[in-house]
């Protein structure tokens, strides 16, 4: 059975970051969402038709010298786990 879902996420605030590692960061985020919810399934907390207004993922710590592709990775995992 195939499943359609739509995530529309209207803001992430990155402060620090230079306009280019932003949008690397986001298409790894997406990037990174995308596979979690394919291999992994739907998180429980999105089993239903329902809007999610805001998601606190909590705070996570980034290593020194990380990678953007590498912190798009970490916040999609932080909020695929606070789905559940």
């Amino acid at each position: 059975m195939s499943v359609e879902i739509e995530i529309q996420i209207d803001e992430i605030a990155l402060i620090g970051f230079e306009p280019l590692n932003r949008e690397r960061v986001k298409a790894a985020l997406v990037a990174e969402l995308s596979r979690l919810l394919t291999e992994e399934g739907m998180p429980e907390g999105l089993n239903s038709d329902r809007i999610v207004a805001t998601l606190n993922g909590g705070a996570f710590r980034l290593a020194p010298g990380m990678r953007p592709e590498q912190i798009g990775q970490q916040i999609a995992l932080v909020l695929y786990r606070g789905w559940w």
